[in-house]
């Protein structure tokens, strides 16, 4: 009877044994898909921006040439784009100043109270 008892407690263990190393090695294999799938979809969204992006320069280039098949439109785009510049370049200019007067008052305000703290 022992041994009869000793080959089942045997198998009993060793179906333990090979379910826990089963769900083990199956835990690390869903670990991995998951890291495959997040992934995935990670380089599935880097491809639809990346075809986004390459749809709008596309455009970009076809309306350039566009322009530049017709120099009327080109000389409109440049005149366009001369007075956007020179409203960003006033008012940088303008921001410029601002912050120089205020640096300014800044400093004549250190300035005074220098003054005023010399004497005593």
């Amino acid at each position: 009877m022992g041994f009869v008892s000793g080959v089942i407690t045997g198998v009993a263990l060793a179906a333990g044994a090979a379910a826990w190393y089963m769900s083990r090695s199956g835990e690390r294999f869903r670990d991995q898909y998951r890291v495959d799938r997040k992934l995935g979809e990670l380089g599935d969204q880097l491809e639809a921006r990346t075809r986004e992006i390459q749809s709008t320069v596309n455009a970009q280039f076809a309306e350039m040439r566009a322009n530049h098949a017709r120099p009327d439109a080109a000389d409109d785009a440049t005149t366009r784009t001369a007075a956007t510049l020179d409203d960003a370049q006033a008012s940088a200019a303008e921001a410029a100043a601002e912050l120089a007067a205020e640096v300014e008052t800044k400093a004549a305000k250190v300035k005074k109270a220098a003054k005023d703290a010399a004497p005593e």
